[in-house]
């Protein structure tokens, strides 16, 4: 049954520590060359740019985020799948995994763990006089669960196995045994899309602009869940037995059939330059773009619209009584151990209904704030905000916030710049890298994951290629150059 599957996900997610919606490829987004990447951040941002026109060819972003398990291995990740130490293998030669490497962050806060990854497809943008028109295409997923109680989280990582400890958070019996599970959810989601960025230069005085721009994306919806409990209430009887109060549960599963639906992107730019009077010392030589480019947007307004979308709601009407006893762990036993005791957990959870009916699933609808500032010919500094405007518990698509400062060395065939930032909802504060070697560009926004791979909380990798004037390189200059030469010698022999 569906809702086994998604069970399953919620368990291995929490077993494995695997999580992420986060912060992708800004870095190159507010880059001067970066025309094609600004259009995931601002549909204006692209038409200023270095580049008279730009593609991407391909580019991938994943992330692997959590603020509960940490994973210590006791050699350097880098060592996998061939280099293991023997000490570490199995009996067949492969590595081994041991499951005391996670470790447990017991703060007594909420739990937040989620996985996403996008795809950047084919994409192109072009100046035409003062006009920028693109395309973009992408496709993205992601899991995510929101709000996970500690002890639930703790009870689930031990397998509900009270031998490992798995309820000692619970109130026990002695302590009154009473225990309070907020309301959390899980959501699941993944979506192609496609679709036609045009945006429009406004010349203003002293050399400054605004730009203002759209991208409409026509959105194909591809499957996806959504879980969420009202709130809990439950009491310790004894190790291996809880009885639940009266609570509702809703699990919905979508996408045998594909969802359609539209989705806008509205943004606006202001390149600002001092004027000429207050350019003083080196301010003509330093600021040879500008003094510093503003953006404002909001990213993915609208939604995904789904058929016969499948229903189950879980009420308890009455307390009920469970008992995860040795006896009843054995019947789950086997390669499908989660979802059997998924299985057996919701058949006796209480009164169970199931029905079919029409669903939205909104866009990870966001605004974002960025400014750019040039302070040396080559060197800039770059910010953005990016403020989520779903909530967390939501059935929506869904970024995290973030902030990010990034310092950029920008030139044309090279560019590096290292963000700063506080990022997965203001919850972390984390140090990136990011290159752009010709058409090859890659980075990271969690930096230390990759430095220090024996203690790993968090991941995140973006690589892709692109390209912009080709007919620009040098070689193909000193061909014009040549012709020039040749027809004003010619036309000169004539007018003689």
């Amino acid at each position: 049954m569906k809702h086994n599957r998604i069970k399953l996900v919620l368990l291995l997610c929490l077993l494995y520590g695997a999580t992420g919606y986060g912060q992708y490829i800004t870095p190159l987004g507010v880059s001067n060359y970066g025309a094609v990447h600004s259009l995931h951040l601002n549909p204006s941002l692209s038409a200023y740019s270095s580049y008279k026109w730009h593609i991407n060819l391909a580019g991938v972003w994943a992330n692997v985020n959590n603020n509960y398990l940490t994973l210590r291995m006791p050699y350097s990740a880098y060592r996998l799948p061939n280099n293991v130490p023997f000490a570490y293998r199995t009996e067949s030669g492969n590595a081994s995994f041991d499951r005391n490497w996670l470790n447990e962050r017991l703060n007594g806060s909420n739990k937040h763990v989620s996985v996403a990854s996008d795809v950047y497809g084919p994409s192109a943008s072009v100046q035409i006089k003062k006009w920028r028109v693109g395309f973009v295409s992408s496709a993205h997923a992601g899991v995510r669960i929101s709000r996970m109680p500690e002890n639930l989280a703790h009870a689930l990582n031990k397998e509900l196995d009270s031998s490992q400890g798995a309820f000692s958070l619970f109130r026990t019996l002695a302590q009154g045994g009473q225990n309070t599970i907020d309301k959390f959810s899980v959501v699941g989601t993944s979506r192609i899309a496609a679709g036609i960025n045009v945006a429009k230069v406004i010349d203003l005085q002293w050399n400054r602009q605004l730009i203002i721009g759209a991208t409409v994306k026509k959105n194909w919806g591809m499957p996806g869940f959504y879980l969420q409990n009202s709130g809990l209430a439950l009491t310790t009887v004894n190790l291996d037995s809880v009885v639940f109060q009266p609570a509702k549960m809703m699990l919905v599963t979508y996408g045998d059939k594909m969802g359609k639906g539209t989705g806008i992107d509205l943004g606006a730019t202001y390149v600002f330059n001092k004027k000429p009077t207050k350019r003083q010392g080196g301010y003509s030589k330093n600021q040879t773009k500008y003094f510093g480019k503003f953006g404002f947007s909001i990213m993915d307004i609208g939604k995904i619209n789904y058929e016969d979308a499948n229903f189950n709601e879980v009420t308890i009407t009455s307390p009920v009584g469970i008992n995860v006893d040795r006896a009843f762990r054995d019947k789950t036993a086997g390669s499908t151990n989660y979802q059997s005791l998924a299985d057996s957990f919701l058949n006796r959870f209480g009164t169970h209904r199931q029905y079919k009916g029409n669903y939205s699933v909104g866009l990870p609808t966001r605004l974002v704030l960025s400014a750019d500032f040039q302070v040396k010919k080559h060197l800039f500094l770059g910010g953005v905000i990016t403020q989520s405007l779903r909530k967390k518990l939501s059935q929506n698509a869904r970024y995290q916030s973030a902030i990010m400062v990034a310092p950029r060395w920008e030139y044309r065939f090279f560019e590096y710049s290292m963000p700063v930032l506080l990022e997965y909802d203001y919850r972390a504060l984390r140090l990136g890298s990011s290159f752009r070697v010709g058409p090859l560009y890659f980075g990271t926004n969690s930096l230390m994951s990759f430095l220090n791979t024996k203690n790993v909380r968090d991941a995140d990798i973006f690589v892709g290629i692109a390209f912009g004037n080709l007919p620009d390189f040098s070689f193909m200059k000193a061909w014009k150059k040549r012709k020039a030469r040749g027809n004003s010698s010619h036309q000169g022999c004539y007018y003689f």
